[in-house]
């Protein structure tokens, strides 16, 4: 056992007696009571893994995806198509394309007149926007009420469109017809840009490159990289220039 002298001449005292006291042993009057060690309680303890939903169940992120946003990454993604029954086998998975097309629309939550109200409302300030440039090119004064008034006058004709177009939009044939409208629109749109120094021509400008916005904003990614080609490629090559 170590054994420390103190003095009560030196300075030193009250480091002495500390070490004394830590060298020493302890008394059992002088013994204090040794802390109890806390657990943490189940409340929070933090597991690892998924979170849990109130019924006690995982809950991953892809449960944040809403089922017709699942819906339509599974359709795009073609892996319906790669598994698609085989009558000559009887092998591969039951659910048709269409199927899924209509379980999607049955999960959409705004109606097809609603949702073709709010394309309108955008539409019709598009047109309203084109038209006012035009008068601006040929320095032609238009009013502000004149435009709304012109607006006004489009938007039935837009509605009728947006209404069949969104609500027949999952047709094949219908997505065709879409595709060449979509470039008849664009192509006629920058003939006109071309060719026609007539205000009365230039005016049936703005429908057109409104009809072409809103086709190529509705199609899929394919059809729409296909119309953006085939309008660039009018533009370049200009096959009216010799008969204008």
């Amino acid at each position: 056992m170590v054994t420390i002298s103190e003095d009560d001449h030196d300075d030193n005292v009250p480091l002495l007696k500390s070490m004394k006291e830590l060298t020493s042993e302890p008394r059992s009057s002088d013994n204090p009571i040794a802390p109890k060690l806390e657990y943490p309680s189940a409340s929070r303890i933090v597991r690892a893994g998924p979170n849990l939903d109130a019924n006690g169940k995982p809950r991953y992120l892809i449960d944040e995806i809403p089922d017709n946003e699942k819906m339509r990454l599974i359709r795009e993604s073609g892996i319906m198509n790669k598994y698609a029954k085989d009558k000559n086998r009887g092998t591969g998975s039951d659910v048709d394309e269409e199927d899924l097309y209509q379980y999607e629309d049955e999960e959409e939550r705004i109606p097809t007149w609603m949702d073709a109200l709010i394309y309108t409302v955008a539409l019709a300030a598009v047109y309203g926007l084109f038209e006012a440039l035009v008068n601006q090119q040929y320095n032609v004064e238009v009013t502000f009420m004149e435009v709304v008034e012109r607006m006004a006058k489009s938007v039935p004709a837009i509605y009728c469109i947006v209404f069949l177009t969104c609500r027949y939009r999952r047709m094949r044939l219908v997505n065709l017809l879409m595709l060449m409208a979509s470039c008849a629109s664009g192509c006629y749109f920058i003939h006109l840009n071309l060719h026609s120094p007539r205000l009365g021509i230039m005016r049936r400008a703005p429908g057109l490159v409104t009809l072409w916005i809103y086709l190529t904003f509705l199609m899929d990614v394919r059809p729409s990289i296909i119309s953006a080609i085939v309008v660039g490629l009018f533009w370049m090559l200009d096959p009216f220039k010799s008969t204008i």
